[in-house]
């Protein structure tokens, strides 16, 4: 599961994968008027990495072990930031309450991709 997330001008392009992704889409549709004017990379990624902590169920954590960092942008190449490059982001939202963890998908119930 995961998020791919696009920020630009015209707005938010998200694709949601995984079965708990309703709330990645909660979360990045609730706060999209926040990200019109950010310029600042830190910032938008802790919006996504809190989309995706509010998909885990009560009993899972972001770590440096579960969490990558995908980024690129305009005279940026695209960059990668794995394993120990995460913690700086993950410590961004430590202190956070995460969401109530969504409940699971119904029998049947399939992943969901939105764009």
């Amino acid at each position: 599961s995961g998020i791919n997330a696009e920020y630009g001008s015209s707005g938010i392009n998200a694709e949601y994968g995984g079965s708990r992704s309703q709330s990645a889409r909660t979360y990045l549709e609730r706060h999209k008027d926040e990200f019109k004017n950010v310029e600042d990379l830190n910032e938008l990624v802790a919006h996504a990495l809190r989309a995706l902590r509010d998909c885990l169920p009560n009993e899972s954590e972001l770590t440096t072990k579960n969490v990558s960092v995908g980024y690129v942008g305009r005279g940026t190449d695209f960059t990668i930031k794995d394993d120990e490059e995460v913690a700086e982001y993950l410590k961004m939202i430590e202190e956070e309450t995460p969401a109530a963890a969504p409940a699971a998908p119904a029998a049947g119930e399939e992943a969901m991709d939105v764009q």
